[in-house]
């Protein structure tokens, strides 16, 4: 019953998008909507005091429960358009793993977007995070508050994963003082920046030509593309070494990671 009707929330939110925050996800509207379109009648006595305390109470587990999950397959398309870049790279010089990392990022970024764009809950997710975040000051301690920063804390440890694995794979370091969850922060950070633009000036955005290519060609490149390439740099350098640390990038995060 409880996820149904976090479902039943999630669709209104989307439907309707964010003009009035979650205000409008009355218990009424919400039951009135299961037993139309699920065939499930709920009254105020089954769920109040049972499932939630109240009206807002629900409202804030329908923000919590935007937050959770909705980069999973997301992530599991950059894993593997970094590991198609990785097996036909050169990895034997450092010239060939400098090329590899700079497609890496390329080709991962464009995964990561195109995968954002076909979520469901894409028109709304970025106001909704917001607004799950804005709560954070006024409810510390609070299942509001724990739910927000696990959602977040699972997200940042999705990015270790791929960034641990492109590294370990191409053969490079962090500079000292730097760590990859900084480096997850900022791209996370930039991934909600560049998604606001996106739907504000997508020309804006995207479809920006570089030299990257062999002998030069010009490839396509996004600003979110552009924007971590440098932040990578500045975190990190290639090891002096003549080859990589690592066979292969998996495709898919190992037993029990939160990927």
């Amino acid at each position: 019953m409880k996820e149904l009707l976090i479902g039943v929330g999630l669709d209104l939110l989307i439907e309707e998008g964010l003009a009035r925050g979650t205000e409008r996800l009355t218990f009424k509207r919400v039951f009135d909507r299961a037993a139309e379109e699920r065939g499930v009648r709920v009254t105020n006595a089954s769920v109040i005091g049972r499932i939630w305390e109240d009206m807002a109470d629900y409202q804030a587990d329908v923000l919590a429960a935007t937050l959770e999950n909705d980069d999973i397959d997301g992530m599991a398309e950059v894993m593997l358009a970094a590991a198609r870049v990785v097996a036909e790279a050169d990895l034997s010089s450092i010239e060939g793993r400098h090329a590899a990392t700079v497609e890496v990022i390329r080709v991962a970024c464009q995964a990561h977007v195109d995968a954002l764009t076909r979520t469901r809950k894409a028109a709304i997710n970025m106001g909704l995070r917001g607004l799950s975040v804005s709560r954070l000051p006024m409810d510390q301690g609070s299942p509001m508050a724990t739910s927000v920063r696990r959602a977040y804390e699972e997200f940042a440890a999705r990015w270790d994963f791929v960034s641990e694995q492109t590294v370990s794979v191409i053969g490079i370091h962090l500079r000292p003082g730097l760590t990859i969850r900084q480096l997850s922060m900022l791209a996370i950070s930039l991934t909600e920046g560049f998604s606001v633009w996106d739907r504000v000036d997508p020309s804006g955005t995207r479809h920006i030509l570089r030299p990257t290519g062999p002998e030069g060609a010009k490839q396509e490149w996004s600003l979110f593309s552009l924007g971590l390439e440098a932040l990578v740099w500045q975190f990190a350098e290639l090891d002096g070494l003549a080859s990589a640390g690592a066979t292969q990038i998996q495709a898919v995060a190992p037993a029990g990671h939160p990927g």
